[in-house]
C-alpha cells in the first residue's frame, strides 16, 4: 500500500487530513467531540484480545466488525498525530510546576505501582492510569519511548496485522512470530489514549481552544469508512463478508 506523503522522505499518513498534519492537537480536539475514553480503553482492550484469541473466543464475545476497524484507524491517528507532535518543538505540552494538571507527590511508585485510589480523586486525571507522575507532566516522554519501540511506518503495519487477525478465525500468535508483543503494544498504545486525554485536558480544554483552532476551522466528519484497498479485500475474502 502506498502512503501519503512517502515521496517525501517522511512517513506516510494514512488518515490525517491536511489541516490535521499542519496542526496535529485537532486529533485530540476530533477524537473527544465524539468519543468517551474509557468506552475507547475497553474496545482497545477487546481490540487485542479478538487478534490473539481463537475462534471459540470471538464467539463468545459480542463485537462489531466495523468496531475494530474504527479502533484500528484512531489509534493509527493517534500515531501519526504523536509522531508529528514529537517532530514539532514548537508545541508545548509541558505541564508545570503550579498548573493543576501538574502531577507529583507519590503518585508513582510506591511499592513499585501507581497508587490508584489518589489519582481517582482527581477529576481531570483520573483516566490517567498507567502514566508516570513525569509522563504526565510531559507526554514526550511517553512518544520518545513509542517510536524507540517501533518507527511510526512498524506501528502501521502491526497495528494492520492485529486489525487483520482480530476479524479471522485464527489467533495472530499461531501464524506469526510476534504474539508475544501483544503486552507491550498494548502498554504502549493504552499509555498514548492517555496522552491523547492529558492534551486536550492541557491545550483544548485549558486553553479554551484559541491557541489550537483557527478563528475559520471548520471540524468536519472523517470518512472512517476509508480502509487500505489490500488489506479491506483480504479480510473480505478471509470471511466471505460481502460489502455495504
Amino acid at each position: 500500500m502506498r502512503r501519503r506523503y512517502d515521496m517525501m522522505g517522511i512517513p506516510g499518513f494514512r488518515y490525517l487530513q491536511d489541516d490535521e498534519i499542519e496542526n496535529p492537537l485537532l486529533v485530540a480536539e476530533e477524537f473527544f467531540e465524539s468519543i468517551d475514553l474509557e468506552l475507547f480503553r475497553q474496545e482497545l482492550r477487546m481490540f487485542f484480545a479478538l487478534a490473539f484469541n481463537n475462534e471459540a473466543y470471538k464467539n463468545g464475545k459480542t463485537h462489531e466488525a466495523s468496531r475494530q476497524i474504527s479502533v484500528h484507524q484512531v489509534l493509527t491517528r493517534f500515531l501519526e498525530m504523536a509522531w508529528l507532535i514529537q517532530k514539532n518543538e514548537n508545541i508545548d505540552l509541558l505541564i508545570k510546576e503550579g498548573n493543576p494538571l501538574f502531577q507529583t507527590n507519590g503518585m508513582w511508585r510506591r511499592g513499585g505501582f501507581i497508587e490508584v485510589d489518589k489519582r481517582m480523586k482527581n477529576d481531570k486525571m483520573k483516566y490517567c492510569r498507567v502514566l508516570e507522575d513525569e509522563e504526565v507532566n510531559n507526554v514526550r516522554l511517553v512518544f520518545e519511548k513509542l517510536f524507540l519501540y517501533k518507527s511510526l511506518a512498524e506501528w502501521q503495519d502491526e497495528l494492520d496485522m492485529v486489525m487483520f487477525y482480530s476479524l479471522a478465525k485464527t489467533p495472530m500468535a499461531d501464524e506469526c512470530e510476534n504474539g508475544h508483543v501483544s503486552f507491550p503494544m498494548h502498554e504502549h498504545l493504552e499509555k498514548l489514549l492517555e496522552c491523547v486525554h492529558v492534551i486536550h485536558e492541557l491545550r483544548i480544554v485549558g486553553d479554551e481552544g484559541w491557541k489550537v483552532l483557527p478563528v475559520e476551522v471548520t471540524i468536519k466528519n472523517k470518512d472512517y469508512r476509508y480502509f487500505p484497498p489490500e488489506l479491506i479485500m483480504s479480510i473480505l475474502h478471509q470471511q466471505e463478508l460481502i460489502p455495504v
